[in-house]
């Protein structure tokens, strides 16, 4: 029963909704009109003249500016390059008498940034796939390269339309790959120290804690699309010691080098424009 009185309620709604609607439109009358005699390119004038006399066009006009020029919320993909430093002391001490006393201590990194722009705050989540950083000797390769993820929050302080200044925190994960490889299998004058070092690899992976900030400068194109260049600096965190693996397995081994204690990145976004009024 009672989904019959829903279905009679809703019959009544719509057709008193139907019969609002025909009251507001005004009813006309052409049935004494010969569509031959009228003027088409005259007539389309006169609706094109009424049309602009009635302030619509400005209203629409006006609609489209407002939704093409809306920062309040959009998405783009940043892509760019950051630069870690890093400080590497106890393993360029433990790696010297292999010949690596000029270890980089810089690693540099491709990064890709999906950023959500809303109400003035920025989510970002960062991925840097990392390069190798190669050193080489006549024996022996050294390969080191960081990877890190992470997801932040930002707020915009100034609200600028071209200058965007964002304080930014983020939580992640990073991992740290070194690889010692021998070029000369014949060579047998190793340090007996560094035996399980050569054709070795080794792995830290930890969790992060970034804080910093993020410059942006927009430029505005014809269509109201957006090319934003920005820099980004983060202070690094390692609010614990990680886990090793050598060779893929779990070590006891400690690396108490700092990975990354900051990182600097430039990147470029670019917001596509002739959006459609919403």
């Amino acid at each position: 029963m009672k989904y019959i009185f829903t279905l009679i309620f809703c019959a009544i709604m719509l057709t008193c909704n139907a019969q609002h609607y025909h009251h507001r439109q005004k009813k006309y009358d052409f049935s004494k009109v010969d569509p031959a005699t009228i003027d088409k390119e005259q007539l389309s004038q006169k609706v094109e003249n009424a049309r602009v006399s009635s302030g619509y066009d400005s209203l629409k006009a006006l609609e489209h500016y407002v939704h093409m020029t809306d920062d309040d919320q959009f998405a783009t993909l940043a892509i760019g390059y950051q630069h870690a430093f890093a400080s590497f002391d106890n393993l360029r001490r433990e790696l010297s008498p292999l010949g690596f006393n000029n270890i980089k201590e810089d690693m540099s990194n491709f990064l890709v940034s999906l950023d959500l722009y809303k109400n003035r705050f920025m989510m970002s989540y960062i991925f840097t796939p990392g390069f190798r950083n190669l050193s080489s000797n006549e024996n022996y390769e050294l390969r080191i390269r960081r990877r890190a993820f992470e997801a932040g929050i930002g707020y915009d302080l100034i609200g600028n339309k071209h200058i965007d200044l964002f304080p930014q925190v983020s939580i992640g994960f990073q991992d740290f790959n070194l690889r010692v490889e021998q070029k000369n299998i014949n060579v047998n004058d190793i340090p007996d120290l560094l035996d399980e070092m050569v054709n070795t690899s080794m792995r830290k992976r930890t969790f992060v804690f970034t804080y910093g900030g993020e410059f942006d400068y927009k430029f505005y194109t014809k269509d109201r699309g957006r090319i934003i260049l920005g820099v980004r600096y983060a202070q690094v965190v390692e609010p614990g010691d990680g886990r090793v693996r050598v060779n893929g397995k779990k070590s006891d081994l400690k690396l108490d080098d700092t990975i990354a204690s900051s990182t600097m990145s430039v990147v470029i976004k670019m917001v596509p424009g002739g959006r459609h009024a919403r």
